[in-house]
Order: structure tokens, then sequence, then C-alpha cells
């Protein structure tokens, strides 16, 4: 008592009052460690695993292989050999160490690699068949030799241009300037050795001339001494000077020149 431990107690009161009870939470300056709930074990669960079988190595090489050639379209891989399968995780990567040549082809020899997490798999070499389906331009009618063309004029489908389909005209060509050099049956695909550049200036034709350059902007007239196609360089007869330059066709009845 002489401690004064009735300090540390809460008041009771005796007789026809009735005995109040009262919870406090008091603060101490000695906490018993506890477990706290909010922490949480950190557990590592490894990365899937996926097989790589045929069709997937297919897949990657056939991604990784357009992105190499900066390729249109779709290009498509076949291996042409027993391909062994394995483990490894889901987020490998194939590297292509060498392809030959320099250009897609219908087939060629693949060195590449696989890496997991920045750890080599393994080295393979293979030889591959590549399709590269482009839409290209084919014929809904029978066209004659000498047409003017246009893209409205086709359709476009995709087809392996590797293959049977090689030479033909993407659908994404510009045919402006262009006319047939031969007839095209129907339901045909639209080759660029049947096109050819229009001739839009003719030899002997007087035609306007745009000069410019170093801030100098005039036109005058002259005469054409050859034809010459859109873009083409012909050479110009100045009508006044009768001096001789080469200048760019721009239309049937343009062409410029830079001072």
């Amino acid at each position: 008592m002489h401690g004064e431990v009735g300090r540390f107690l809460e008041p009771i009161t005796f007789g026809h009052n009735k005995v109040i009870k009262e919870e406090f939470v008091k603060a101490s300056g000695f906490v018993v460690p506890v477990q706290n709930s909010k922490l949480r074990e950190v557990q590592y669960i490894p990365a899937s695993q996926v097989t790589i079988d045929r069709l997937l190595v297919e897949k990657k090489l056939s991604e990784v292989l357009a992105h190499r050639y900066q390729a249109s379209g779709k290009v498509s891989v076949f291996l042409t050999r027993d391909w062994q399968s394995f483990e490894v995780g889901s987020n490998f990567i194939i590297k292509i160490n060498d392809c030959m040549p320099d250009e897609l082809v219908s087939s060629t020899f693949v060195r590449f690699s696989v890496w997991d997490q920045g750890k080599l798999l393994g080295d393979f070499a293979e030889p591959v068949r590549l399709a590269h389906y482009v839409d290209v331009f084919f014929s809904d009618k029978q066209f004659s030799r000498g047409a003017r063309l246009d893209g409205s004029m086709f359709t476009a489908r995709p087809v392996d241009v590797l293959k049977q389909f090689a030479g033909a005209v993407p659908a994404s060509s510009k045919l402006t300037g262009y006319q047939l050099s031969s007839n095209v049956k129907p339901n045909a695909a639209i080759r660029w050795n049947q096109l050819s550049k229009v001739t839009l200036v003719q030899k002997g034709k007087v035609v306007d001339v745009f000069a410019s350059g170093n801030g100098i902007y005039v036109t005058m007239k002259g005469m054409a001494l050859e034809s010459g196609v859109e873009g083409g360089l012909v050479k110009i007869k100045n009508l006044s000077s009768d001096k001789i330059f080469h200048a760019k066709v721009l239309n049937e009845n343009s062409v410029k020149v830079h001072l």
C-alpha cells in the first residue's frame, strides 16, 4: 500500500448503487511483439512452362523473319524435317543468327537460337520453306493491250508471291501512269512484266517548261526532242534561246527543270 497501488485501480462503489465496470485501453511503453496480420510471406512462383513443338517454333520463326525483312502481309515458315520438342519458360525468345540470302525466298536455311530469361538454351540450324502472302491485283474481266490502268479496275486477293504468283503487283501499288503491255485474261493476277509506263510527252511536241531554283521561278516554251514517260527525263530545246537541257516529265503538256 505504501507504493500507492490504489492509483492504478478504478474506484469501486458499495451499497445499493450498481457496480459500474469500464474497460480502458492504456498505452504502454512496453509492447509485447505480436505477428502483424498484414504482412505476407513472399512466395516466388516459377514461370509457367511451355513446350516448343513444331507448330510453335514455326509460328515464332514466321514472326521474327517478317520483322527481319520488314515484310508486308503475312510470312509463314514450315520446317522441312523433324523437330524434337522440349520444355522452356513461357517468356522464351528466338533470335535469328543467320539467314541466306538476305531476302525472302521460297526455301532457305535458318540458323537461330532459343533464349529464356537471358540464358541460352541452344543453337539450331533448320532448312525451311517460306510463304509470303500479300494482297495482289486480279482482273475481273479481259483487258486489252494499251489499256490505261487504275487500281479501281481490279480486285485484291491474298496469294503467295514467292511461288506461282512471283512478280504479281501488290494491291497497295499506285497504277496511275501505267498501261498494259499485253492482253490480260479474266481471273488472272496482274504482273509487273505486263505493265509499261504511259508515254506522256511525245517527241516534237511543244510543252510548258517550269524552271525554279535559287529563288528564281520562270516559265518558258520548249520542244521535246524525245518521248518520255511520267517521272522520266527528256531532252528539251528552249524555243527562245535554242538551248538544250534535260527536264522531268510532269504530265502530257509540261516538264520541270531545276536551275
